[in-house]
């Protein structure tokens, strides 16, 4: 056995004398958390408290452990393949010595190192996400948020299931989801809407998940919601999607269906390193195109826009 490996099971084992499991559900999707004792979740895990499993039978899809370590630099033992996004949080993904097409992660505040690392099973089924000691207060629902939305994604990919960028509001009991890329107005064209379209709501504003379920498309609020804090846990049939960009004037058009999937595609979170994911993404992706309303807005940032958009989608 590496002393690497020596050392995850030294802390593994150090940790887990005394810890706490916490189950939640979101989409359908039950997951577990465990945390060390001192740790409450009312502190670190206050966006999932709405999605509470109370099912001691329901199956867990995958459980994420918290584990504080004295120092992150024993735990990885590969390369670093890439470190991702324009803006924190920074993604980094690292071979692992000895397994080849096995990745372990981290998440960081800036790109000079690291912040927590994240090690998952063969299967994704199991992982635990390390904080260093000296920041563990600071870190801990950092990682435990990034974590979180890394396992869930890989590992509901087979249900039909599809976490979005992107903001979606509840009018008359329909979901309407806004896509664009960061900064054309996502969040502010949702508040347009619960400004001026009657009985209108925020369902979340970062990331809903979109699931198919028995041929229906719905969308859900999850425990990620960006910088709003939004955390409800709520299922509606979604109505249509609707990607914005910044224009002079407003004008909305319906999408064909290669310019709908075109249009959807970025917008899903995917381990797009892994066959099995991508070809899940595309399906599903698919289905969704097929079966609710695609729409491209060119708007101001102004009550007309959330106007034009209504009134063309719910036509």
């Amino acid at each position: 056995m590496s002393l690497t490996a020596k050392v995850r099971i030294k802390f593994t084992i150090f940790d887990r004398f005394m810890e706490n499991l916490y189950k939640y559900t979101v989409a359908g999707h039950t997951f577990a958390v465990v945390l060390p004792h001192e740790y409450e979740p009312e502190r670190y895990l206050l966006p999932y408290l709405p999605f509470e499993c109370h099912d001691e039978k329901a199956e867990v899809l995958f459980t994420l452990h918290l584990s504080v370590a004295y120092s992150l630099r024993n735990l990885i033992t590969g390369k670093v393949r890439q470190c991702l996004n324009d803006e924190a949080p920074y993604f980094w993904i690292f071979d692992r010595e000895g397994d080849s097409g096995a990745y372990d992660f981290g998440f960081s505040y800036s790109k000079s190192h690291p912040d927590c690392i994240l090690i998952p099973s063969e299967d994704y089924s199991d992982a635990t996400v390390y904080i260093p000691s000296a920041y563990a207060e600071k870190l801990a629902e950092f990682a435990i948020s990034n974590a979180m939305m890394l396992m869930y994604t890989f590992r509901t990919s087979p249900y039909d299931t599809l976490m979005v960028h992107a903001s979606v509001v509840n009018q008359a009991g329909e979901g309407y989801l806004f896509l664009g890329r960061s900064g054309t107005g996502k969040s502010t064209h949702s508040r347009l809407w619960l400004e001026n379209i009657d009985d209108t709501s925020l369902l979340n504003d970062d990331n809903p998940v979109i699931r198919i379920i028995d041929g229906k498309v719905y969308v859900y609020g999850t425990p990620w919601s960006g910088k709003t804090p939004c955390y409800k846990n709520e299922v509606l049939p979604l109505k249509a999607v609707v990607r914005l960009s910044q224009a002079p004037a407003n004008r909305i058009e319906r999408l064909a269906v290669l310019n709908a999937y075109a249009s959807l595609m970025p917008a899903c979170s995917c381990m797009r390193w892994d066959r099995r994911s991508v070809d899940n993404l595309h399906e599903t992706v698919g289905k969704v195109i097929r079966s609710i309303g695609s729409w491209h807005l060119e708007c101001l940032p102004d009550a007309d826009a959330a106007k034009v958009c209504h009134e063309a989608v719910t036509g």
